[in-house]
């Protein structure tokens, strides 16, 4: 009878093991298949082609600091820039944030937007804006622009909803971060970067880097969909105010700050090797 029990107390383990591996790879076969559903959401939106913008500030800045007079120095910090800024490493944190903000019924709703006529349209348009050639368009068009007051007042109701010039403000903040601890760190390796005196300047033009920043935006997004009837903006208004738009850009903007974080990690740690 023991010898009964012994194999039955055997076979019950076998067949917990077995169930627990067939679960942990039930699971681990959704997650890869939700994964590959928010990636292939990021491209579809256009998200994905977003990733460098944070590394391209940074550039911007390194070559305009006034600071950084030495070529070969300025040279060199920007190749520390292009290895530390680097846009795969944003994009991992922007999947992962997305994938932990959405909930259940949200995919189906962004998936039917995004490969929507209209969807697939304004992705072209932003896509399309993001071209280096843009910037001259739009300040040739941006007087007509700023006197057409519907499509001005839709593209702020946009910024509104999408809180782009909010972004744009913390990302600029963190590009001159950047540039401060390159600075500093040249100035001195061993001792912490101390942002006070940073903190201090940026509070006190905050408000007007945020009224510079909105009205950018504003020009920017309705220069991006100039050629696309208001009442179709106003479909685009109505998308990205739904409840499953919202909890997808918090989850996109809240990957893309945690992306910077680590990158201006890599970034501080490749300016005190350097130095």
């Amino acid at each position: 009878m023991n010898n009964g029990k012994s194999g039955q107390y055997h076979h019950n383990r076998s067949w917990l093991r077995w169930m627990a591996a067939a679960l942990l790879l039930v699971c681990q076969l959704a997650m890869a298949k939700d994964g590959q559903a928010v990636s292939r959401l990021l491209i579809d939106s256009g998200v994905d082609a977003q990733m460098p913008v944070f590394g391209q500030l940074v550039q911007g800045t390194l070559a305009q600091n006034p600071a950084l007079e030495d070529g070969e120095q300025r040279e060199v910090l920007q190749h520390i820039a292009m290895e530390s800024f680097r846009g795969d490493v944003i994009y991992r944190h922007v999947e992962r944030a997305v994938a932990e903000a959405l909930q259940p019924g949200d995919m189906e709703t962004l998936q039917l937007w995004y490969g929507s006529p209209l969807g697939q349209k304004i992705t072209e348009m932003e896509l399309q804006s993001q071209q280096a050639d843009s910037l001259p368009a739009m300040k040739a068009a941006a007087e007509s622009l700023m006197a057409d007051r519907e499509r001005i007042a839709a593209a702020a109701r946009l910024d509104d909803l999408t809180g782009a010039s909010a972004l744009a403000v913390t990302l600029q903040q963190r590009a001159l971060l950047a540039n401060h601890m390159a600075e500093s760190i040249a100035a001195d390796p061993e001792v912490p970067v101390d942002t006070a005196a940073l903190d201090a300047q940026l509070q006190q033009h905050r408000e007007p880097m945020q009224q510079l920043l909105r009205q950018q935006t504003v020009l920017s997004l309705a220069f991006t969909y100039r050629e696309l009837p208001v009442d179709r903006i106003a479909s685009y208004e109505s998308f990205l105010a739904t409840s499953a738009a919202q909890r997808y850009q918090q989850g996109v903007k809240a990957g893309l700050l945690a992306g910077v974080d680590a990158v201006m990690e890599s970034w501080e740690a490749g300016l005190r090797e350097y130095y």
